[in-house]
């Protein structure tokens, strides 16, 4: 998603390639305090699950809305607010699989079962995208609703956990 930002920055918005990588800038830094901070209230409040949840959905919400961005100055926006949810989700799945696992002994396999799974996403995601993106004739439309029902997947599974 991050860099498919940049992408659309330049192709469908048609600003240049140094605004675009300003777009991951902002994205990457705005997750330096939100990670801190929601690992501090996952940590001593509320639970690193019931904080992941909501922040996956979050971002599931943002990449729908993705479809509504239009000009530069929107997608500066959403790239404030995809920024801070991603990297909150980011920071949290770390400590969700611990907090799930009673056996001490057996967190470096769990954390490694869900690294597996979650590899899926990145490196089937591109390709797909790019393909829906490719199928449409240059339309990000599909590829921004696959990645949302997907992230909305994604909360259904974190729900269940």
């Amino acid at each position: 998603m991050r860099g498919a930002n940049q992408v659309y920055a330049t192709e469908v918005l048609e600003i240049y390639e140094e605004s675009g990588a300003t777009l991951i800038i902002i994205i990457n830094a705005l997750g330096i305090p939100v990670r801190a901070l929601l690992g501090y209230l996952a940590d001593r409040y509320i639970g690193p699950l019931n904080c992941l949840i909501p922040c996956v959905a979050l971002c599931g919400i943002l990449i729908f809305s993705w479809a509504a961005v239009h000009t530069t100055v929107e997608l500066y926006v959403f790239a404030v607010f995809y920024g801070l949810a991603s990297a909150a989700a980011m920071a949290l799945f770390v400590g969700t699989v611990p907090s799930l696992t009673k056996d001490l002994d057996k967190i470096g396999t769990r954390v490694g079962m869900a690294l597996t799974i979650m590899s899926f996403g990145p490196l089937t995601g591109p390709s797909v995208a790019g393909t829906l993106i490719a199928r449409t004739g240059g339309e990000y439309l599909a590829a921004q609703i696959w990645v949302g029902a997907a992230l909305i997947v994604a909360v259904l599974a974190l729900v269940g956990a």
